[in-house]
């Protein structure tokens, strides 16, 4: 389907919003370099990178350029490794041709496209510290590698709205100056920055097997490749230089044809994607296991979503980010898989967002209620979990018994996401940070006031503590606070200020957040009179609002009972976000989905391009989707 000028805008749109204000590092170099049409257009790219919005640092090669000049000098290359020997007369070849000819050619094509560059080397300002290099033993003269890149004076730079431009010179203590692997150079300098992405232009698509182009690649896979000799030559260090990045911080590497007019920009505000993307290999949602299926005897590794406390900080913005282009996106990456969600407790905005979800993204739903199944009654957990196994690709489960859902995820072979139990309700929270976000109000430090029961929603706020930096003051009656072991876990990980109490006007002081749940959940009734009496102080309304923030948000993960924990001035005052919570569970859950389904089959492979696909140690809320054979995910 063509896509008109407008579409193609819109679907943009997301990317920007995510990505202003963070910092590119890109590796410029190859044929883009060479042509003229190609120098103007990567100029305008980077041009328009920055008009946006996002803090594009330059740092380029021009090994063609040196090579033409010491041939006219009538100087011989000599190679020892296969790499270039760099003597005195052929450095000051390259400090001519980098620091000089080429460094101001690109700065002027920048401005000249209406940006504001500066041209720079790692000499100027002790910008990049270096020592000799000597790979594998061998001797490559005059060739370093970095040590330090002075990164206070490079923010310095780009906060006052320049683009830098960095030849590759590095300067030792004693000062010797080196010559420095462009590829290297660009890693080392987007460590320091903390970039969001390194881009790596290169004169081919990406990595390429049997002329296909592999879209994601993964260290295991890289190394595999380079045993094959699939990945050779310069694609090596370029390889290598980037999973040196991402084991330093930098978020994601991009390797793209900068010989294709606008590569860059395709790669970054497009859902295909144009190149190879680089990412860390990481689990997914949580406690991943090894199962085989009874079809085949092929093991495969599967991940289940039952509560916060496998996810990091990374994850949860990985999550987030993929909420982001999924909002604005018709891509279908659940096309032929199956959910079916099995619903111990009756529901309204966890089944229909689930199923309308499921169906948004290309997949078909089932919805089975207790009554039909029984479970652990009519049929054991184990058996209804193998079954639902054998004709679904996830189960959505919605129950009481937390204990229940861990045995449905152990004897279950497809992923099995926790739709709420007694104990935890983690989609809820993981919609709620999403529209706490949403609202400009997701800083670290942020202060939330729940007020009310010490129950399941209460416990997954205490993981989430555990994962976000926050201060959560939770107000409940004596005996009502939340479970001991959970609050220990929440405080043990010493992330966030956690305080239990006993006054919500204590809880409520100078709140950004204002949080409420019903006094009496489902399979509590019988309790429903003594509770009434004893939440009688822990009501939400407009007088607890004056304690806290003045722009605070009033949050519900709903149903409510109006006049019990919160009052309709207070529901449906302007500092109310109640409904946007509920729409958001549509969104985040549409993430989760994609993140444990999405497999390359034709939704991905049709649609590839997905962020945030990259987690941290135990689990990836987003990258956990695959297995690290798979190389379809998503992109930008």
């Amino acid at each position: 389907m063509i896509q008109t000028k407008e579409e193609i805008l819109t679907s943009a749109l997301p990317y920007i919003q995510r990505y202003e204000g963070t910092t590119f590092v890109i590796k410029y170099g190859g044929a883009a370099m060479m042509d003229e049409l190609l120098k103007e257009s990567f100029a305008k790219d980077a041009t328009l990178l920055k008009k946006i919005g996002i803090n594009v640092v330059i740092v380029h090669g021009g090994g063609n350029e040196v090579t033409e000049l010491s041939t006219k000098l009538g100087m011989e290359s000599r190679f020892v490794g296969g790499q270039r020997y760099t003597d005195e007369a052929t450095l000051k070849t390259v400090v001519m041709t980098l620091a000089g000819s080429v460094n101001k050619e690109i700065v002027a094509l920048i401005n000249r496209a209406g940006g504001s560059a500066v041209g720079i080397c790692g000499i100027d300002n002790t910008l990049i510290t270096a020592k000799k290099f000597a790979p594998k033993g061998y001797d490559l003269g005059l060739v370093g590698q970095v040590e330090k890149v002075n990164a206070e004076w490079l923010n310095t730079l780009i906060a006052s709205g320049v683009m830098p431009v960095i030849a590759p010179i590095g300067v030792a203590e004693n000062g010797e100056i080196y010559n420095i692997n462009a590829d290297l150079a660009a890693s080392a300098i987007a460590q320091a920055l903390g970039a969001e992405k390194l881009f790596f232009l290169t004169d081919t698509e990406g990595v390429l097997v049997d002329g296909e182009l592999v879209p994601t690649l993964t260290n295991t896979r890289s190394q595999q490749l380079m045993k094959e000799n699939i990945i050779n030559g310069g694609m090596i260090p370029k390889v290598n230089a980037a999973f040196d990045a991402l084991a330093n911080g930098v978020k994601k590497v991009h390797l793209i044809n900068g010989a294709a007019k606008h590569s860059l920009l395709l790669e970054i505000f497009t859902h295909e994607g144009v190149g190879t993307q680089i990412i860390r290999e990481e689990k997914v949602f949580g406690n991943p296991a090894i199962i085989s299926t009874t079809h085949s005897k092929e093991e495969k590794r599967k991940y289940d979503l039952l509560d916060l406390t496998v996810m990091s900080k990374q994850d949860v913005e990985d999550l987030m980010h993929l909420t982001d282009v999924l909002k604005h996106s018709d891509a279908k990456p659940l096309t032929g898989k199956h959910v079916t969600l099995l619903f111990q407790k009756p529901s309204l905005r966890t089944r229909v967002s689930f199923e309308v979800g499921v169906s948004q993204l290309g997949g078909t739903s089932l919805y089975l209620s207790n009554e039909g199944i029984g479970l652990g009654e009519r049929e054991s957990v184990a058996d209804v979990a193998r079954v639902l196994s054998s004709y679904s690709d996830c189960i959505v489960a919605r129950l009481f018994d937390h204990n229940i859902l861990l045995a449905l995820a152990e004897h279950s072979s497809v992923p099995v996401i926790n739709a709420l139990t007694d104990r935890s309700h983690p989609c809820q929270i993981l919609a709620d940070l999403y529209t706490i976000r949403q609202h400009g109000k997701l800083t670290p430090g942020l202060k939330i006031a729940f007020v009310g029961d010490g129950n399941n929603v209460a416990h997954s706020w205490l993981e989430m503590a555990a994962i976000y930096p926050m201060h959560l003051a939770i107000a409940a009656p004596a005996g009502y606070h939340p479970d001991p072991a959970i609050l220990a876990y929440a405080t043990e990980s010493g992330i966030s200020t956690i305080e239990i109490l006993d006054d919500p006007r204590i809880a409520a002081d100078s709140a950004d957040v204002i949080y409420t749940d019903v006094w009496t959940s489902m399979g509590q009734e019988s309790e429903q009179a003594a509770r009434t009496q004893v939440f009688k102080a822990y009501q939400v309304n407009r007088k607890l609002l004056t304690l806290a923030h003045p722009n605070a948000l009033v949050m519900h993960c709903l149903p409510a009972h109006r006049g019990e924990e919160i009052t309709s001035d207070a529901m449906d005052s302007a500092h109310s976000v109640v409904f946007d919570q509920a729409e958001n569970r549509l969104h985040v859950q549409k993430a989760i989905l994609t993140t444990l389904l999405a497999d390359g089959g034709a939704g991905i492979g049709n649609a590839n391009a997905f962020d945030g696909l990259h987690a941290s140690t135990t689990m990836r809320p987003v990258p956990q989707l695959y297995e690290q054979e798979q190389e379809t995910i998503y992109h930008s």
